[in-house]
Formats: C-alpha cells, structure tokens, sequence
C-alpha cells in the first residue's frame, strides 16, 4: 500500500495566525471563559457574592456622596 501524501485534505493554513484578529479572538475567548468561571462561583457561594456586591455598592454610595458634598458651592463671606 502507498503511503498518501501529507498534504492530502490538508485545507487550512500552515503557518498560525498572528494578527491583531487573531489575538483579540483568542482575548474574547479568555474573558468569556473567566466571565463563566466567575458566573459559576457566584452561583456556589450567594451569600458571599450578595456581600461583595452590598460593600461595593455602599462603598460607592459612600465615595459618591463625598465627592458630592466635596463639590457643592459654598457661599463666599460678604457675597451674601
């Protein structure tokens, strides 16, 4: 029996690709992997993750409202 060719059925590039396309697929792909990974240890452990999200968003309400009250116009003396 002969033995076939390497390059029988072969369709697709020798060379890999390394374009900016091919990096940013391969970056969507890693975020998408981690989004899931995170999206299942969420759904493990709520009560942990129900406590982040309340600190982070009292932290934020917390640092909003200084920035607020940091920025409010205060009246000047004798420019009543």
């Amino acid at each position: 029996m002969a033995k076939k060719s390497l390059s029988t059925g072969f369709t697709g590039d020798v060379a890999p690709e390394t374009g900016v396309a091919a990096k940013a697929r391969s970056a969507v792909h890693r975020v998408k992997d981690e989004a899931g990974l995170v999206a299942a240890h969420a759904v493990d452990h709520r009560a942990a993750t129900g406590s982040a999200v309340a600190v982070i968003g009292l932290a934020g309400l917390a640092i909003g409202y200084l920035l607020g009250v940091a920025s409010a116009s205060r009246p000047r003396r004798g420019y009543y």
